[in-house]
């Protein structure tokens, strides 16, 4: 027997190094694993970005990262047959799945199957998810939380466990109560006497704690949509209401990223609540921008349409920076630095594209200009770029969601989620940005990039707001969005998103600030996969900063630059997705997007000085114990 993997019992053998176990699941019709040209969700760059192993007081610890395709894409793949009939199957069962959430189940028991063969006490355990994804993530969390981690030869007899699970879900709070009494590893006092529906609950890792559920737009729309003649809720909560995809104790963090624009019915958000006595560090941020802008992976871009992933981009970055901050997860270096390279060229791609004159969504391209009496050069609006990520992003509601409906989402006011517990929601700080006066001089009623969200319509944004007059004890410092609600005169206040400070070390760079810095770097930052006639013209364009770099934007440079001299094949082929977007020209006057470009950027430097500040405390890092010391600790503690 192979002494690092035997079984419970035993005492003795060696130990081997913690492990970090990171499940990504995406979202519906999001797969980056199939062989298909798309662009990227979050979720699959986040598993890109991730470091397979890293190095802590001399320990090689290994990090093992999991990524699940999203529902719907189960026969991506023969939608590029050549066979009419195999393309036509393919479509009807992709939206077949994808519109029901046909698959989720598989895919919760598939992530779960990947933690119990790699699973041991002490490993840490990190799930991430984007829209039906996200709703995966927090089922799989929920059912960890509530059943433990089995050991590897229980797998024989999942089905029925997991059919145990689905049946008595309404007693998991008694289970979860015992559960807790219990520490780490179960010991088995009867190794091979096992016997089948009586004791396989002794079977499992138990109180398996879970470092972070990080999540983009939870969407929990299962079964029958959502429509405006039945409300058909109740049957879909008798067939899929197990999962379940509340807080634990034992999720010791748990952020979500949410789409402030996002209206259609069936994609109403599944907020958290942080009932008393759970301990669970939750932030919920609300981000402009409908669900795709913020899980990233919009069909848009492939078509040259939308704001090019710039506000997914700014999504993801927030999310890497909530848990880099806060666990030890470590991400890799160039890995990030190339999101940033890219990044500062998606911002240059934006600012040099004009908006036809007969629409205000889509661009006018040098290749088709003029061919039809609409397709021309809009005089006034001449860029896609308007500081600090902000595009032009498509409306998500289209005729196939009409009869579902539409539900504006209301932050601060979900009923439910406020019921439960604490939401601990926030408002990131770039939809101040975008509804400030210097944005909409910029950018008044009638332009592409103007942003007035229906979710905040009865908001305004103050600083340092009065505390209510049932509780003037209280002090509130910095920025809120208040309202008032007409019928019941109540208040109603969300703090901005404070973004967190500079650290000066080399793997807590590109970080939130330094993507708004991005405003003003892209100016003199090395473009890659544009033609050559434009990075010679845009260079001749391009002034100078009256301000001298300071050391941290010194460093963003030099990184700008290393990621640059490399050849990479997603930015360096002509097959690319990335290459076809860049090589496109627009006509126009690119000297005055020039300014504009510089103006946003000077925008974008005067509102941080105004942002508020989360302090840096490097999180703790516990002893790196490995089965067998477990084991002997727990024995310890018994005596």
């Amino acid at each position: 027997m192979n002494p690092m993997t035997q079984g419970p019992e035993s005492d003795d053998g060696p130990s081997r190094p913690m492990r970090r176990l990171v499940i990504c699941c995406d979202g519906s019709w999001q797969t980056s694993s199939h062989g298909l040209r798309n662009v990227a969700s979050n979720v699959a760059k986040l598993s890109r970005s991730i470091a397979g192993w890293t190095d802590e007081d001399g320990e090689c610890i290994q990090q093992l990262i999991y990524y699940d395709a999203g529902v719907g894409t189960s026969n991506s793949a023969s939608e590029k047959s050549e066979s009419v009939p195999t393309r036509l199957w393919a479509q009807a069962q992709k939206y077949w799945e994808g519109g029901l959430g046909r698959g989720l189940e598989e895919n919760v028991c598939e992530a779960y199957n990947f933690l119990v063969n790699n699973y041991a006490p002490g490993d840490e355990i990190y799930i991430f998810g984007f829209s039906r994804g996200a709703y995966t993530a927090r089922a799989l969390a929920g059912l960890i939380c509530n059943m433990g981690i089995c050991l590897p030869d229980m797998m024989d007899d999942w089905w029925a466990m997991y059919a145990d699970y689905k049946l008595n879900f309404k007693q998991r709070e008694e289970e979860k109560r015992k559960a807790q009494e219990q520490s780490g590893l179960h010991h088995m006092k009867s190794w091979g006497k096992t016997k089948p529906y009586t004791d396989w609950k002794e079977r499992f890792h138990k109180a398996v704690e879970i470092e972070v559920v990080g999540v983009f737009d939870t969407v929990g729309a299962l079964g029958i949509p959502a429509n405006v003649w039945r409300d058909v809720s109740e049957i879909n909560e008798a067939t899929y209401g197990f999962h379940d995809t509340k807080l634990h104790n034992q999720i010791k963090h748990a952020f979500h990223a949410l789409a402030l624009d996002e209206d259609r019915a069936p994609f109403t958000p599944t907020l958290w609540s942080r009932p008393s006595g759970v301990t669970t560090k939750l932030v919920q941020c609300w981000f402009p921008g409908y669900h795709i802008n913020v899980g990233g992976g919009s069909d848009n871009t492939v078509k040259s349409y939308g704001d090019l992933e710039a506000m997914a981009n700014l999504a993801l970055v927030w999310m890497i920076d909530q848990v880099r901050h806060r666990t030890n997860l470590a991400f890799e270096d160039h890995a990030l630095a190339r999101f940033y390279h890219h990044y500062n060229c998606t911002i240059v791609d934006l600012s040099r594209r004009g908006f036809q004159q007969g629409s205000k969504h889509h661009y006018t391209h040098a290749e088709t200009a003029h061919w039809y009496s609409w397709d021309k050069p809009h005089a006034t609006h001449v860029t896609g770029y308007g500081g600090w990520g902000l595009g032009y992003r498509p409306d998500s509601w289209g005729i196939e969601t009409a009869a579902a409906g539409d539900i504006p989402r209301t932050p601060g006011q979900y009923a439910n989620a406020n019921a439960n517990g604490a939401t601990d929601e926030f408002i990131h700080p770039i939809v101040r940005y975008a509804t400030s006066e210097a944005h909409r001089q910029a950018y008044p009623p009638g332009s592409p990039l103007y942003y007035d969200p229906q979710a905040l319509r009865a908001f305004e944004p103050v600083k340092n707001p009065p505390p209510p007059a049932e509780n003037p004890w209280l002090k509130y410092e910095g920025w809120y969005w208040r309202k008032v609600d007409q019928k019941t005169g109540e208040i109603v206040l969300i703090p901005e998103m404070a973004l967190w400070e500079d650290v000066d070390r080399e793997d807590m760079l590109f970080n939130e600030r330094d993507y708004m810095r991005a405003d003003w770097l892209a100016t003199s930052a090395p473009l890659k996969g544009f033609e050559e006639a434009f990075i010679k013209e845009y260079l001749a364009l391009a002034t100078a900063t009256a301000d001298p770099l300071n050391p941290r934007e010194q460093k963003l440079m030099a990184a700008l630059e290393e990621v640059a001299a490399r050849e990479h094949a997603s930015t360096m082929k002509d097959g690319s997705l990335v290459y076809e977007l860049r090589k496109c020209a627009f006509p126009g006057d690119a000297a005055m997007r020039m300014q504009l470009l510089q103006a946003a950027g000077e925008r974008t430097k005067s509102f941080l000085t105004d942002v508020e500040s989360q302090p840096y405390r490097p999180p703790w890092k516990p002893a790196k114990l490995g089965r067998m010391k477990m084991v002997e600790i727990l024995k310890d503690d018994s005596q």
